[in-house]
């Protein structure tokens, strides 16, 4: 920001930094001025994402984990924008979430209740109670999303890539689902939990100048192209932008 004011243009240098939990990022040029950055994108899109670079990694059931946390974040992300459009004044919402912001059943049943609220009837199908299907596998045999997540996270099973790519289809398919109901009657709500987001980020900023930037995700607030059919069928995008972000040198032959 600071050489685009002095020289009227970006330097052409890119700086590798780790993922951070709050977003916010700090960096200094080869000209020594100092930039705080923060990425626009919700924890859903973002904790999706690192779920479906592990499973391009070679690590499926530390995938499961990340597509997980997703999943719960996307609750909290639409608890949120449903209690905004309802008037409910951000400050209050986040002193009554603070009791249940680590009890992921009751931030269940609170998504469940907004959802009803908003539309007056029940959620379904509900993603957890859902089965994919897999090749081989008979229904009966199938576990629900539900039972999957519990199975790879507190019991140890090593999920397959394709059991990965078939459940988190589940999950993928179900946040794109309600994005587009969320479109369809909250669209200026769901801007407001990105506005609270950057305004803290400004206090956090200790006054400084903070930029802002998008970044890619499979899953994306702010698509505006529709979004693939399948995870299956995103996963080959996400791989090339990571290839083209992380240059890798050519081996000898």
């Amino acid at each position: 920001m600071k050489c685009f004011e002095v020289d009227g243009k970006p330097p052409d240098e890119a700086i590798s930094v780790e993922v951070r939990d709050d977003g916010l990022y700090k960096m200094s040029c080869s000209r020594g001025h100092i930039t705080l950055t923060a990425i626009q994108e919700q924890k859903f899109e973002v904790l999706f994402d690192l779920g479906a670079m592990a499973l391009l990694d070679g690590y499926p059931r530390e995938a499961i984990s990340s597509i997980a946390a997703s999943l719960e974040r996307f609750f909290e992300y639409y608890i949120t924008v449903i209690a905004l459009k309802h008037g409910i004044p951000y400050e209050q919402f986040v002193e009554a979430w603070k009791p249940i912001s680590k009890q992921s059943e009751r931030q269940l049943g609170a998504f469940l209740f907004f959802y009803l609220l908003e539309n007056k009837k029940s959620l379904a199908p509900v993603v957890l109670n859902t089965k994919p299907e897999i090749d081989g596998r008979s229904r009966s045999d199938t576990l629900t999303w539900g039972e999957f997540r519990n199975d790879v996270i507190h019991k140890g099973y090593i999920a397959s890539t394709e059991e990965v790519i078939a459940y988190g289809n589940l999950v993928y398919q179900f946040i794109y689902r309600l994005i587009a109901e969320l479109r369809a009657t909250c669209s200026e709500s769901m801007q407001k939990p990105v506005f609270h987001y950057l305004a803290k980020g400004h206090q956090t900023g200790d006054g400084k100048p903070i930029g802002t930037m998008t970044i890619p995700t499979l899953i994306s607030l702010v698509r505006t192209n529709k979004p693939a059919p399948h995870l299956r069928d995103a996963l080959p995008g996400l791989e090339k932008y990571r290839r083209w972000l992380y240059v890798r040198p050519q081996s000898n032959p």
